[in-house]
């Protein structure tokens, strides 16, 4: 008989961020996606971040309000890594009162947030 765990398919960073935010709006939190790609450049046909002196590094995929508290959740898929500036803004940002974290489920926003 086969392992049922691994017949589990494989899931996208951006489906899962949708799932996330898709639970959240429904259980009345306050949140929304930060759209960080950049602006596309047409002759090079990549995204290219825009440069500037208040631009933010490494800033989570999702934010919002929880209970009255700063939310800010970083989306990764199973084997997504975090970056060190993803590291830094997520530690800044529970240092400064916030509730941060990394997310690769909506069972790890559920523990972390304490929702069913």
């Amino acid at each position: 008989m086969k392992d049922q765990r691994n017949l589990k398919p494989k899931q996208s960073e951006k489906q899962i961020e949708n799932l996330i935010l898709s639970y959240l709006k429904a259980k009345g939190v306050f949140v929304w996606k930060n759209e960080s790609v950049g602006v596309f450049d047409p002759r090079l046909k990549v995204y290219r971040l825009k440069k500037g002196i208040h631009r933010m590094v490494g800033i989570a995929d999702i934010t919002g309000i929880f209970r009255g508290q700063p939310l800010a959740i970083e989306v990764k898929s199973d084997k997504g890594r975090v970056s060190d500036a993803q590291e830094i803004f997520l530690q800044r940002f529970n240092e400064e009162g916030g509730i941060a974290f990394v997310a690769r489920s909506i069972e790890d926003v559920q523990a972390k947030l304490g929702l069913a």
